[in-house]
C-alpha cells in the first residue's frame, strides 16, 4: 500500500502542478509513476524504477513505458520544469542570486552542462544540456547558449553572480556576462597572459607574485586588469589566493570589487558538488544510467531534477515551521538540507500523512553549520 499511495499521490501532485499547462495526461502519468520508482528504488537506471511501480502490469512493459517516455520529443524538459523554477524565482527578494554552472558526467560518454541557483549549502538545478562527449569537451558555444536559456528567468533581478570553474572563463561566456551586465567569478590558468592598467606588459599571472615570493595562506587583488592577450577583456579585477596546505594557487577573474573578496565568493562553486552527489553517487545514480542519448538523458534528468526540488523543498518547509527535531537531532544539527527534506518525506510515507506534504524555497534563513548546537 506504500508504494500505491506515494504514485497515487505524486500523481495528483503533478496533476495540479501543471493545472492549465496543456500537458499530456499520460506523460504526467508516466512522470509519476518514474517519481514513485526514483524515491523507492533511489537509482535511474529504468528497470530499477519499473520495479517499484505499484500498477499491475509486467515488469518489461513499464520498462517500455519509460523508454517512449525519455524518447517522446513532446516531452520538453523546461517546460515541465517551469512550474518548480517559478517556485523558486517566487522565493526570492533583494538577495543576489548565485548561479553557478558545471558539468558532470551522466550515461557512458556523455556530459550534461546545468546551471543551478545555490541555495543554502546546496544547488537548485535551473536549466542543463547534455552532450556526446568526455571531460573538456563542451563547447563555450554551449556555455554561451544555456547562460542565455537562463537570462529571461532572471533578466530582471536586481542582482545576479554566476560562479564557474575555469572551463568556464572563456571569450563567449566573458563577453556575454559583460554584455547583459551580470557579475561573475570564474577561475582560470595562472599561464593567462595579463596586463595591468598603466603598462604595456604581457604577463603570466602569477609572475608579480612569484617575483615578491608569494607564501601560502597570502591573498592578492588586482584591479583594472585586461584579461588575456588574445581577447584582451578591459577592466577586469584578478585575485590569486594560495590556501594553506594547497600545492596549487587559486586565480579567479570576476567584476567583483577586492571588498567584495571574490576568492570567497568562488567558494559558494563547490555546492554544485553537493547537488552532483544527490544525483548521482549519494543519491539516484545518474552516472550509471545506460543511455547514450544526449536527449534521452536530458528527459531523464527531469526526474531527479524535480525529486531534488521536492526533497529541498520539504527539508524548508520543516526548519521554517520549526520541526527539524522531527527527523534531526534536536540538541544539534546533523543533517544537510536535502537529507532532512529525504526524511521528511518518507517519515510522511511511512505515517501515512503525505496530506501534511508542504514544500517551500526560502532565503530567509540561515542553516547553521553541521554540528551546531543551540544555546539551551
Amino acid at each position: 500500500m506504500t508504494n500505491y499511495e506515494l504514485y497515487s499521490f505524486l500523481k495528483s501532485f503533478l496533476r495540479d502542478i501543471y493545472k492549465g499547462q496543456h500537458m499530456p495526461k499520460h506523460l504526467i502519468t508516466t512522470m509519476a509513476m518514474m517519481l514513485t520508482g526514483l524515491f523507492l528504488g533511489r537509482h535511474v537506471q529504468l528497470w530499477q524504477m519499473a520495479l517499484w511501480v505499484p500498477v499491475n502490469i509486467l515488469l518489461p512493459s513499464i520498462v517500455r513505458r519509460f523508454e517512449r517516455w525519455v524518447a517522446d520529443s513532446a516531452v520538453e524538459t523546461a517546460e515541465f520544469f517551469k512550474p518548480f523554477v517559478w517556485a523558486m524565482q517566487a522565493s526570492l527578494g533583494n538577495e543576489t542570486a548565485y548561479l553557478l554552472i558545471d558539468c558532470t558526467q551522466a550515461g557512458k560518454k556523455c556530459r550534461t552542462l546545468m546551471i543551478g541557483l545555490a541555495y543554502h549549502g546546496t544547488v537548485l538545478p535551473i536549466v542543463w544540456k547534455t552532450v556526446r562527449g568526455n571531460k573538456g569537451h563542451v563547447t563555450g558555444e554551449l556555455h554561451r547558449t544555456l547562460l542565455r536559456q537562463v537570462y529571461p528567468l532572471f533578466r530582471h533581478h536586481r542582482r545576479v553572480v554566476v560562479l564557474g570553474d575555469a572551463e568556464f572563463s572563456n571569450e563567449k561566456v566573458i563577453g556575454w556576462l559583460l554584455q547583459v551586465k551580470w557579475d561573475f567569478v570564474l577561475r582560470f590558468q595562472s599561464s593567462y597572459l595579463l596586463k595591468t592598467a598603466g603598462s604595456d606588459e604581457w604577463h603570466s599571472t602569477l609572475s608579480p607574485y612569484q617575483a615578491a615570493g608569494l607564501q601560502p595562506g597570502r591573498v592578492r587583488h588586482r584591479a583594472d586588469v585586461t584579461f588575456t592577450q588574445s581577447h584582451q577583456f578591459a577592466g577586469l579585477n584578478v585575485t590569486t589566493q594560495w590556501a594553506e596546505g594547497e600545492d596549487e594557487v587559486l586565480c579567479p577573474v570576476s567584476t567583483l570589487p577586492e571588498s567584495e573578496r571574490p576568492h570567497v565568493v568562488y567558494e559558494m562553486r563547490y555546492r554544485v558538488e553537493t547537488l552532483f552527489g544527490n544525483h548521482k553517487s549519494r543519491g539516484f545514480r545518474l552516472a550509471r544510467t545506460h543511455m547514450t542519448d544526449p536527449e534521452h538523458i536530458d528527459r531523464l534528468v527531469l526526474v531527479p531534477a524535480i525529486a531534488t526540488c521536492i526533497t529541498l523543498g520539504l527539508g524548508t518547509h520543516l526548519i521554517l515551521i520549526g520541526e527539524t527535531h522531527q527527523v534531526d537531532r534536536a540538541d544539534r544539527r546533523d543533517l544537510s538540507l536535502f537529507q532532512i527534506g529525504w526524511r521528511r518525506f518518507f517519515r510522511l510515507l511511512a505515517l501515512d500523512r503525505l496530506h501534511e506534504f508542504k514544500i517551500n524555497f526560502s532565503w530567509s534563513f540561515e542553516l547553521p553549520p553541521a554540528g551546531f548546537r543551540p544555546a539551551t
